[in-house]
């Protein structure tokens, strides 16, 4: 059957041509749309995001940039610390946590790459890291996931050492298979590692930089305070509300700017730079996939009618009619599978044959599969309700 439909259409190829053509165009920006949408998913899906669900990050920044005097500092340290213990009390509070760096949301990769490099040693080796200070509350608040072992729980080890929990780039560029109980030395400290995260992500499409998370000091001035809340659903009013009356009361606002915000919308924010390139690709692809879809729909349906007698004269010499709309279903199949090769020839040369990639070209083959079969079947099937003795008088 198959030789038959290419011989039929190969005969009418000058009525075909221009389907082909647009099916071939179709594929290619298809598949570049598909592409675009399956990277975007998985790098979502990826482990390294911390759950911010419920969650709100709040603390302030010095005004003038952070050139505040270390009395300021201090001051304001004392004072949110006194913030902190007063919001713990609400019922509606789950847990409070203290960092430098941890928060996800907040600044572009760029800056965690300038502000929180440093370099541990470990074997002879020297290796760039972005170091994450934090708190143990940030178990509560952020859920982290881990590979081996736990979280940090103690600021400083028995035996003086700090514990460290290090991601899983950090030991493959150590060469690593085992990472627990093994000591990395950074600025003069002895680490201890304590636990292996998969990653962390700081913004929700971003690569997870080689990362090593330590307790953070709480005797350090710092002009920024960054701290997060898990809370109960529903009460981000009641939070905000709370925060901003005990940071006034304080007088704290005289010093430095608060902020307080929904790590929800902060996540969104950060999504929307891809969500919406992809949708920039996606919406002028339907439109393209509607025109298209209607155009060959219209062609086959003419197609169909011009070949009532053709129809009629199969039914009469024994054809079935669901035969005769295999045919033409067929015909529109074989279009959009040569349509397709030389949209993969060129995927091979720009893209690389990864699952993400492959599973992007599988989609677009079912999408093209699904718009060859629904714009012939119907035409198909009208012009197959044809009565052949009627269709015979109009010879």
């Amino acid at each position: 059957m198959i030789g038959h439909v290419l011989k039929m259409l190969w005969q009418g190829r000058r009525i075909y041509a221009g389907v082909l053509m647009e099916q071939m165009l179709i594929f290619i920006i298809l598949m570049i749309s598909m592409a675009a949408l399956f990277e975007a998913i998985n790098k979502y899906r990826e482990p390294g995001l911390l759950n911010t669900d419920n969650a709100m990050i709040f603390g302030y920044m010095l005004h003038g940039g952070g050139n505040g005097s270390l009395d300021d500092m201090r001051e304001l340290g004392r004072g949110i610390d006194i913030v902190i213990e007063k919001l713990r009390k609400e019922s509606f509070v789950e847990a409070i946590m203290k960092s430098n760096g941890l928060a996800p949301y907040l600044r572009s990769d760029v800056y965690y790459d300038e502000m929180f490099a440093d370099t541990v040693k470990v074997d002879g080796k020297s290796v760039g890291v972005i170091v994450k200070f934090t708190d143990k509350e940030a178990e509560r608040v952020f859920h982290p996931e881990l590979e081996e072992g736990g979280w940090i729980t103690d600021n400083v080890l028995e035996d003086g050492s700090r514990p460290a929990v290090v991601s899983r780039q950090l030991m493959d560029k150590l060469g690593w298979t085992e990472a627990m109980g093994k000591r990395l030395y950074m600025r003069g400290h002895t680490l201890i590692v304590v636990g292996i995260s998969p990653g962390v992500k700081q913004n929700v499409f971003s690569d997870m930089p080689t990362t090593i998370i330590i307790p953070r000091d709480e005797e350090q001035l710092s002009a920024y305070e960054e701290c997060c809340a898990k809370i109960k659903p529903g009460y981000e009013d009641e939070f905000h509300a709370c925060f901003s009356k005990e940071y006034k009361r304080l007088g704290l606002a005289e010093k430095a700017v608060s902020f307080c915000y929904e790590m929800s919308g902060l996540k969104r924010g950060s999504m929307f730079e891809v969500v919406s390139g992809v949708a920039m690709r996606a919406i002028p692809t339907a439109f393209l996939l509607l025109f298209a879809f209607i155009g060959t729909f219209g062609l086959f349906w003419l197609n169909s009618k011009k070949r009532k007698v053709e129809f009629a004269l199969r039914l009469v010499v024994g054809a079935t009619k669901p035969r005769l709309i295999n045919l033409v279903v067929m015909e529109s199949l074989i279009l959009s599978v040569l349509a397709a090769l030389p949209g993969m020839v060129l995927f091979g040369f720009v893209y690389d044959w990864t699952g993400v990639n492959v599973a992007a070209i599988g989609m677009t083959l079912i999408v093209m599969v699904l718009f060859a079969v629904f714009s012939a079947w119907w035409p198909a099937y009208k012009v197959a309700q044809v009565n052949p003795v009627e269709a015979m008088r109009e010879v």
